[in-house]
């Protein structure tokens, strides 16, 4: 009698179905996708059968190679189908898988490798360079498994401990192997996120939270309007990176509804608008940067992408970046969270005809996820308008800081997790950021929210990005400081008029939303940098901390003369 899904993962069946483990949602994913496919960039397309055997071969392998339960197995690569073979066998095995964040410094990277005792390391040919240039000079270095083709010379003279190719690996394991029982309380995932200060701080989950929360995100967007919905019959690509938090969740919500999987690989803008054409592609994340970019292509080459829905987080999407994209025939719409939620703990739910009517509404963090509380801290029923810092409680939200305690006393003090982020509670109970706590502007003893400015900078048609930090001010204490990023000029539309002239079309612009009411007469900001780029953190966030040291050292590009209406208070 041939073996049953579940039984083809683990041996100990009664048990499996019993715990919310990986290993669950593996086997649903099974059975439900069957021979849908998952490829990465067109090529080596698997089904959910090939999948599934390719699990156990990379299971049966890294047991072979000493892998031990709690070990933690570190990965550097692109977002492919590898990676989702990582997401479940290494977890599966009692073990923990470490996602590396290839856009930190090595430095940053050093540290998260040591803090997170990594034991085995699965890394694309790519990467051995800078794995070389992070265990320079040192003999502890923990066995490497190599993804692709690795014509590597060590340029220090002492060689990276590489012991087999991942390919060849799966080739020789076996895939009649068999999982061991693994309680769902057990970490499954370890990752670092970047905060404004200090070193990177370890974030971990268990079985548990993972299953917790892919069930409840497959719920929300499973019962959403169609104008956002993630079903069974959509076809999944993810473009936030698969080692940020588990790009979000959406793989593993993705795998056990059974849809097809395109992964990108290598994030190009022309490569990823072709992969949507020719796969059709239906559903995506990403952060703001990007769909700027996949606009700018979109645009350049006036393609019809019409239905397929992106959920935008990771920072502020302005109203008028959401008309853009809804121009463009895409659906657009905010997901929210943060590393150590998981992260998706709310949306903004919506229809079709509520988006092109009121696309401000589809830039709020909107309504909380099910099973999800938030709240207004310091309020259990905030007025309209009342402002505080987003709070949360919700089963997969992280428990700690890896290996520290102040730092996880700071984050769930009262009880619920700090955000870090100032909301306001609208009438209709969804919930709209206004700022970060750290990024409010206090000017002649008001509160400003650089949010609702960089919201209004971005009106404008040629604003591409907008970042608005404070300012030292002698007579107002702060003043906002503009930095502005343009619109490149195309044959279509050609640039017009000099930085003087934009910046004045900026003030215009306040002063009539100033006028309106939208504003407080003190929001127009006293300079506007104008810069080619602006600087991004590792996961594509508008880094103002960059920005705020670049004021202090005066090594921001020349300012446009102060608006002469700048810092009125009234």
């Amino acid at each position: 009698m041939a073996r049953t899904l579940f039984s083809e993962i683990r041996t100990d069946t009664a048990r499996s179905r019993c715990g919310l483990t990986l290993d669950t949602v593996l086997a649903s994913g099974i059975e439900t996708g069957g021979m849908q496919s998952i490829m990465t960039d067109g090529e080596m397309p698997l089904s959910y059968h090939d999948l599934g055997r390719r699990i156990r071969q990379l299971g049966h392998a890294l047991t072979a190679h000493g892998l031990t339960r709690q070990s933690r197995v570190a990965i550097l690569e692109r977002d492919t189908h590898r990676y989702l073979e990582a997401y479940f066998a290494v977890p599966m095995l009692g073990a923990i898988l470490m996602t590396v964040n290839i856009r930190l410094s090595v430095d940053q990277m050093r540290y998260t490798l040591d803090h997170s005792q990594t034991e085995i390391i699965i890394t694309a040919a790519e990467f051995l360079p800078v794995l070389e240039q992070i265990y320079a000079q040192r003999k502890d270095i923990p066995p490497i498994i190599v993804i692709g083709h690795h014509a590597f010379a060590s340029s220090s003279g002492l060689p990276l401990p590489v012991i087999c190719d991942y390919e060849a690996m799966l080739t020789a394991a076996t895939d009649d192997f068999y999982f061991p029982t693994v309680d769902e309380n057990t970490v499954a995932t370890h990752f670092y996120t970047t905060g404004t200060t200090g070193l990177p701080k370890g974030v971990t989950y268990t079985h548990r939270q993972l299953v917790t929360h892919t069930l409840a995100t497959g719920f929300a967007l499973g019962t959403a309007d169609d104008y956002q919905a993630f079903r069974r019959n959509d076809v999944y690509m993810p473009l936030t990176p698969m080692f940020h938090v588990h790009a979000w969740g959406l793989p593993y919500v993705a795998t056990l509804l059974g849809v097809k999987h395109i992964y990108p690989g290598k994030y190009d803008a022309a490569g990823i608008v072709k992969l949507v054409q020719s796969e059709g592609v239906t559903f995506s994340h990403c952060v703001p940067t990007i769909l700027q970019l996949l606009l700018v292509e979109i645009e350049r080459n006036a393609l019809d992408l019409t239905g397929w829905k992106i959920m935008v987080g990771g920072a502020a999407m302005s109203p008028a970046l959401a008309k853009r994209a809804m121009a463009a025939g895409l659906q657009v719409f905010t997901g929210y969270g943060m590393s150590e939620t998981c992260p998706v703990i709310s949306f903004a739910r919506t229809s079709k005809n509520e988006a092109l009517s009121q696309p401000e509404k589809l830039c709020r963090v909107g309504h909380a996820m099910p099973l999800t509380e938030l709240r207004i801290h310091g309020s259990n029923d905030p007025g309209k308008d009342h402002r505080g810092e987003l709070v949360a409680r919700a089963v997969w939200l992280t428990d700690a800081y890896f290996r520290d305690t102040q730092m996880s006393a700071t984050l769930w003090q009262d009880g619920f997790l700090h955000t870090g982020d100032v909301a306001v509670h609208d009438d209709d109970g969804a919930f709209r950021i206004v700022d970060r706590t750290k990024d409010m502007i206090k000017t002649g003893g008001e509160w400003l929210s650089s949010l609702d400015l960089e919201a209004r900078i971005a009106e404008h048609p040629d604003v591409e990005e907008v970042a608005v930090i404070a300012r030292r001010d002698e007579k107002w204490g702060e003043r906002p400081c503009a930095f502005v990023k343009l619109r490149p000029s195309t044959p279509e539309q050609p640039a017009s008029g000099d930085a003087p002239s934009k910046a004045a079309e900026i003030r215009e612009i306040l002063q009539q939303r100033i006028h309106e009411g939208r504003l407080p007469p003190y929001a127009i900001p006293d300079e506007f940098h104008f810069v080619d780029m602006l600087p991004r953190t590792s996961v594509g966030k508008l880094d103002k901390k960059n920005l705020r040291a670049m004021l202090e050292q005066g090594t921001e590009k020349s300012p446009t003369d102060p608006a002469p209406q700048g810092g009125q208070h009234g």
